[in-house]
């Protein structure tokens, strides 16, 4: 594949979907080999997913980092065995009866680093197995607690059993989970149900292309973002055409100290001359050069060769 249909694409995930369904579905209405995504979102959630295409698959793990932002609604009354509206009631419903006060004090509380417990219908492994094909054979799932942090949660209750939100989270957030736990602090039970996920760490929603419109489009390949556009915070060299060959074959590269910009980032982009990315390496340990103007060569390690 050519370079230039290596990047990443943000699709405006709609509802009634699995994550991975999308991705077949770009694979085989693009024509892309090579394509997966950066964090998954529930069927019933819409919004942003990013995916990888081409060699940016191999740069997934360097961007599953970052903040989450969600906005949804919770329904009070009645807790479900999936923790939102897609599941069947598992609590009878009650009528919520709190003040304001102990409202906010309960959102409060759910602020901050948090031990949260994964629902019992998600993807985590238990002994190799799913959670939710075990949870489906009405088997009891416990998983043990996750560390989270919630940056920042904002709720109003618009009628007394409907909450709505926005959510800023660490990544492996389960917003289910929060759902349920909330309408049990409130003591009538809860759950989600509508989830729109709107920044996933450096990709928003404005970034974000319709699916069905996207597939029929002829010229898709604009909206492609450039793994060099999505890396930035990483300090680039740019190489010779002779080191180009070099890095691409999987050699290590030698560069004078002075070339190389002053961080502390181990890892290194490395561009060609004409600016296109040609993979990742690590810088290795300063050496004297032996000639006259004894200069310090850093050795740069590929890593990552697209």
């Amino acid at each position: 594949m050519d370079r230039h249909f290596n990047g990443f694409l943000v699709i405006d995930k709609p509802e009634g979907i699995s994550s991975h369904q999308v991705v077949q579905t770009i694979r085989h209405q693009l024509k892309i080999r090579k394509a997966g995504h950066l964090g998954t979102l529930d069927p019933m959630a819409t919004g942003v997913l990013p995916l990888a295409i081409g060699g940016a698959t191999r740069l997934i793990k360097f961007l599953m980092g970052g903040r989450k932002v969600y906005q949804g609604t919770i329904k009070l009354g009645f807790s479900t065995d999936t923790y939102d509206r897609l599941g069947k009631p598992s609590s009878k419903f009650l009528k919520s009866s709190f003040s304001q006060d102990q409202f906010h004090q309960v959102i409060d509380s759910m602020k901050g680093n948090q031990l949260q417990s994964p629902p019992p219908f998600s993807a985590k492994k238990i002994s190799g197995q799913r959670a939710y094909k075990l949870a489906r054979k009405g088997l009891k799932v416990i998983l043990p607690p996750q560390k989270i942090f919630v940056y920042k949660f904002q709720a109003w209750t618009e009628k007394s059993q409907t909450i709505e939100f926005e959510i800023h989270c660490s990544p492996g957030t389960y917003i289910r989970s929060i759902a349920h736990e909330l309408g049990q602090s409130l003591g009538c039970g809860g759950h989600l149900s509508r989830l729109r996920r709107i920044v996933s760490g450096k990709f928003s929603l404005n970034m974000a292309s319709d699916l069905n419109r996207l597939t029929k489009l002829g010229d898709w390949q604009k909206y492609i973002l450039s793994i060099n556009s999505m890396l930035q915070e990483i300090p680039e060299v740019s190489v010779s055409k002779q080191l180009e060959t070099s890095f691409v074959h999987g050699r290590s590269l030698e560069i004078t100290a002075s070339s190389l910009p002053q961080s502390s980032s181990i890892l290194i982009r490395v561009l060609s001359d004409s600016g296109d990315f040609l993979g990742l390496a690590e810088k290795g340990t300063p050496i004297k050069s032996l000639g006259e103007q004894n200069q310090l060569i850093v050795p740069l390690q590929p890593k990552i060769v697209l």
